[in-house]
């Protein structure tokens, strides 16, 4: 039997390293993929060298090869775009519309409008929502609709009623789109996101983490037995970056040996790395800038603490990758945090403020507090990517036979 195309429209770039759970995301669906299936990508070169614009390319991910084909590219993916980077890759779609087109059965799309130039389609279409999209009434979001969120959603009803199936993983996003949509509620279902434990795991040799833990201390200039707390992710609206750097700035002088660390790059990191000389800590704060999956892991396996101080998400990957990697965790109460931090885990902040956040952060670096690496990774358990993704791939044989049988 021919194997099911899947053929997915965003702007990433599946073997660089771009910011963000939903590039994550897309490597996920590609990397563990069962043999019957052939993913293909149409989105964004970081490397416009390796990987030209207007041009298919093969790519690897693990023991899988994909094509790619990069319609648009940027070379600096942590900064902000003049026009945003989903609309200049539905523009270039149109400019390359004959040899993205063709030969794949199931559109998949993870932004309503790469979905526009197909909109006339008949091939099965699935989509995933990876966050509430009320947010655009939230004054904090970095979406440039939020200046116009009524034209934002008038092209949602235009074209997710076209939709066969859809995904969201946020459960508020989930009831939103149910209610909004309620002749067609039945095809949008909650999607755990998950962590690739080959990639994401404590380091439980005593001798090896020891080790990394002085190397990453030397690296960064902190002192030899620092506690470092790290983030990782976007340094944007979103991820509020401020918060966890006041926060940390109020435990200070409690802790003198205590550090932070930010794994990213974003349109705020400026104002961040002024904020930290301003508040005298540049010795004691390191920026990382972008790292590749298996760097961040390592950094992981030789740091104390994973904070998350978002103002709002979905299921964050990273979230889950920090727990993987057996750290506690201290986030913010957003998204579908719940399902994975307990007090066996870390601690949820449920005001978004500094003194909220430092005295989560002091409870769980306590020494009469230990949590264990191994209730970390058990949090996690439920959360790995045979579990989860299992429903996504047989929806796409279902779709894939039904795009087949239009021809």
């Amino acid at each position: 039997m021919s194997k099911i195309r899947v053929r997915t429209f965003y702007q990433a770039d599946p073997v660089g390293t771009i910011p963000g759970g939903v590039d994550t995301f897309i490597r996920g669906l590609i990397k563990f993929a069962p043999d019957d299936f052939e993913f293909s990508v149409v989105g964004m070169s970081t490397d416009p060298v390796a990987r030209p614009v207007g041009r298919w390319t093969e790519c690897r991910l693990g023991d899988k090869t994909f094509p790619f084909f990069a319609a648009i590219s940027e070379m600096n993916p942590g900064g902000r775009a003049t026009i945003p980077w989903t609309l200049q890759l539905t523009v270039a779609i149109y400019r390359y519309f004959a040899l993205v087109s063709q030969d794949f059965d199931v559109f998949e799309f993870h932004r309503p409008e790469p979905m526009i130039p197909f909109r006339h389609d008949s091939r099965a279409k699935n989509a995933f929502f990876h966050q509430s999209m009320m947010i655009l009434y939230n004054e904090s979001t970095d979406f440039k609709w939020r200046k116009f969120p009524g034209v934002y959603f008038w092209i949602e009803d235009q074209l997710l009623p076209r939709l066969d199936s859809g995904y969201c993983v946020s459960e508020e996003g989930l009831q939103e789109l149910r209610r909004r949509f309620a002749a067609m509620a039945d095809k949008f279902k909650f999607q755990p996101t998950w962590v690739d434990t080959d990639v994401f795991a404590p380091e439980y040799d005593a001798a090896a983490r020891q080790a990394k833990r002085e190397a990453l201390r030397k690296q960064c200039g902190f002192a030899a037995e620092a506690k470092v707390v790290v983030t990782v992710g976007r340094i944007d609206s979103q991820k509020n970056p401020l918060l966890l750097l006041d926060s940390f700035a109020l435990l200070a002088a409690q802790f003198p040996e205590l550090a932070l660390a930010y794994i990213g790059d974003g349109v705020l990191k400026s104002e961040v790395e002024n904020r930290v000389r301003e508040l005298g800590l540049s010795g004691r704060v390191h920026f990382f800038g972008l790292l590749p999956a298996a760097e961040i892991a390592q950094i992981l396996q030789a740091v104390d603490v994973f904070a998350l101080s978002s103002a709002y998400e979905g299921m964050p990957m990273a979230l889950l990758e920090g727990l993987g990697a057996g750290l506690p965790a201290v986030t913010t109460d957003v998204g579908e945090v719940r399902k994975v931090v307990n007090p066996d885990s870390g601690e949820i902040v449920i005001e978004h403020t500094p003194e909220a956040f430092s005295r989560a952060l002091a409870s769980v670096l306590r020494s009469d507090r230990p949590i264990s690496a191994q209730a970390c990774v058990a949090a996690i358990a439920d959360y790995v990517p045979a579990k989860v993704l299992r429903p996504v791939y047989d929806n796409y044989r279902l779709l894939g036979e039904k795009s087949r049988a239009l021809v």
